[in-house]
């Protein structure tokens, strides 16, 4: 049991190792990683016990052996490619992507394509393939078969369908989508979106995609696309949700942006900071963001 659950951040390399509360937006053991540093969040009731309790002794043992072996991560640099409002998304969540420069993709990067990104992205087609080959990652956001066969070295197939949800098994952990449940891909605001349907090996209702063995991923939720002014609390949910996908999946590609949260530790907090406010989520919660409290459950 966990008495107070961290929500989900939407900045920064977290990792959900477990996940639960309303619609699976809350974590009691989650993983932060940061440089070649990690630090483990548990709120599993694990201490202040009456008596001793054998599962809490193993969990705690777990967390102990699990941090002491743990080895840093892969750090990449992203390249992104399509409309502005894709590139001020990265730089909203801690990412500095650059712009492709020429048709040669710079090695060990991660080239994030949105939307609008095919005629970018056409010069370079011929060395994508090897591109992927020699340690290349791509993650494609939202991309029609049209846009994705412009540049790809094999032939993608989508298909406009409507998307609400869809259902898929626990990722292990060396999956480029590892901590997505299927609450991440729940949308509130049902549209027509481009579901791929062949050319890669599909997840769910074809919402997700990867191919290349996991070096190429497809997301075809964009979280820029979604405008939640005007008190439109599905559509907020949604975005929440999907930016927390997203993030996820940057991080899985070695890709995460930066937080604050390390220079936070490092300074209390002084009175009347709102430090909560700024560098872990993309918006400002409000009393209906929380069904725990606004409908006493």
């Amino acid at each position: 049991m966990a008495s107070a659950l961290i929500e989900k951040p939407a900045c920064g390399d977290f990792l959900p190792l477990l996940d639960g509360g309303y619609d699976l937006q809350y974590s009691p053991l989650l993983e932060f990683r940061e440089g070649e540093g990690l630090v483990l969040f548990c709120q599993m009731d694990v201490t202040g016990r009456t008596e001793t309790d054998p599962a809490a002794l193993i969990l705690l043992g777990n967390i102990l052996r699990y941090v002491s072996s743990a080895k840093p991560g892969i750090r990449r640099g992203v390249i992104y490619a399509g409309e502005p409002a894709g590139r001020s998304y990265l730089e909203s969540v801690g990412v500095s992507p650059r712009a492709l420069e020429g048709n040669q993709l710079p090695p060990g990067q991660v080239l994030v394509v949105g939307p609008g990104s095919g005629p970018i992205l056409a010069p370079a087609a011929a060395t994508v393939g090897d591109w992927l080959r020699a340690g290349g990652r791509l993650i494609a956001v939202g991309l029609n078969e049209q846009e994705a066969n412009a540049f790809l070295p094999w032939k993608l197939a989508t298909a406009v369908r409507e998307h609400i949800a869809t259902y898929f098994e626990p990722f292990g952990r060396e999956s480029p989508f590892a901590g997505v449940s299927p609450a991440e891909v729940h949308n509130r605001d049902p549209r027509n979106i481009s579901l791929i349907s062949n050319g890669a090996t599909i997840v769910g209702n074809g919402v997700l995609a990867m191919a290349q063995d996991g070096r190429a991923i497809f997301c075809q939720l964009v979280p820029w696309q979604f405008d939640y002014s005007g008190e439109k609390m599905n559509v907020k949910r949604t975005f929440r949700r999907v930016a927390r996908l997203t993030n996820r999946l940057l991080a899985n590609m070695g890709a995460a942006g930066n937080t604050r949260l390390l220079a936070y530790f490092a300074k209390p907090v002084g009175t009347g900071e709102t430090r909560w406010l700024d560098g872990l989520y993309l918006d400002a919660p409000e009393e209906w963001d929380d069904p725990y409290r606004f409908f006493r459950w």
